[in-house]
């Protein structure tokens, strides 16, 4: 049994909550929340034994095998730190950190202390996705060709807190979604990001952060693939991926405004069944404690969430310099830090 503490309890703590309520090899033994009235009600809600004030509290904690770090962006690096120098296995929400420096010291944390550390990127584990992955794996279309992804949305922006709507303390729309958005075209493309260029902005908001992007990443494949997130005043929602192979194309969505997975081939789309379920964490925080249990690479792991924000972080380089960026590992390949085995089901590859 996995023994998890969860630090920071906003939205997303209650959708890890209901993910974990699913699963028999794991559950919520403690949490964490400077307000107490949350705490409260959240223990009250998930029927969680202990509430601690603080984070440092919670770690001193020996019941706890790990923890969730699902709090403000700001606050990833810090309390991802203690957690693994206390010895807890961390499962840490998007973005990873807001540094390249920050993501190599909670790398280091757990390499030096033989734990794990994960990164909360959803879209490995969405029941779509999983299947596109799949049929992209299979071969049936033939060799890839480019990604079109978007994740366009309304911002919200009366209702986000003010962390989320400052880049200065990790927020705007290209760090919140647009993660997402790269997370899922460099996945798919099964290659590491060489170089980017995009265009950076706040277009449609009065905020220390932007809400717009676009991005042209260049992949160490040869290939390129494109990645748009908005976070508009007023429109549609539009989360489509857009895959283009040699033998057939996939476009696939995942959202509450639309869900679905098409091949297209013959000049024509035909819908692909596949099995799905609601509770996408649930996957993410089963095959968090199967890595655990076996002593192998997370399927989200550190590595992997510093290259994203790699690609992120040289995004708002081109956007300032108007230029093309050349990631710092973009003209060599990055290796395997730790000899351990490799995840077989959602593993960067």
């Amino acid at each position: 049994m996995l023994r998890v503490g969860m630090i920071g309890l906003g939205g997303i703590a209650r959708s890890h909550a209901q993910g974990i309520a699913e699963l028999d090899d794991v559950e919520i033994v403690a949490c964490a929340d400077l307000i107490e009235s949350t705490r409260a009600e959240y223990m009250d809600a998930y029927d969680v034994p202990k509430g601690y004030a603080s984070h440092t509290e919670l770690l001193e904690d020996p019941d706890i095998d790990a923890v969730g770090v699902v709090l403000g962006h700001h606050l990833h690096h810090r309390l991802s730190v203690d957690a693994l120098n206390a010895g807890k296995h961390v499962l840490v929400e998007k973005p990873m950190a807001l540094t390249l420096e920050q993501c190599d010291e909670m790398i280091a944390a757990a390499h030096a202390n033989g734990v794990k550390l994960m990164v909360g990127l959803t879209n490995h584990f969405l029941p779509v996705n999983i299947k596109a992955k799949e049929i992209l794996d299979s071969g049936e279309l033939g060799p890839l060709i480019t990604i079109v992804s978007y994740m366009s949305k309304n911002w919200n922006h009366a209702s986000r807190r003010p962390q989320y709507r400052s880049r200065y303390h990790g927020g705007g729309m290209w760090l919140s979604n647009g993660v997402h958005v790269v997370d899922r075209v460099t996945w798919f493309m099964g290659s590491q990001a060489a170089s980017v260029s995009a265009s950076i902005g706040t277009r449609a908001h009065y905020q220390a952060g932007d809400d717009s992007a676009t991005a042209f990443i260049r992949y160490k494949n040869g290939l390129a693939g494109v990645a748009v997130s908005v976070g508009f005043a007023d429109g549609g929602p539009i989360h489509d991926t857009h895959v283009i192979c040699a033998n057939g194309s996939l476009k696939f969505a995942h959202s509450a405004s639309g869900r679905g997975l098409w091949i297209g081939k013959n000049n024509s789309w035909d819908e692909v069944e596949y099995d799905y379920w609601p509770q996408n964490m649930r996957l993410e925080w089963g095959r968090f404690a199967e890595a655990i249990a076996q002593d192998i690479e997370s399927p989200v792991p550190g590595e992997y969430g510093r290259h994203i924000m790699e690609i992120l972080l040289a995004a708002e380089t081109s956007e300032l310099s108007r230029s093309e960026v050349l990631l710092d590992s973009g003209e060599s390949w990055n290796s395997q830090a730790a000899g351990e085995p490799v995840q077989i089901q959602h593993g960067w590859v």
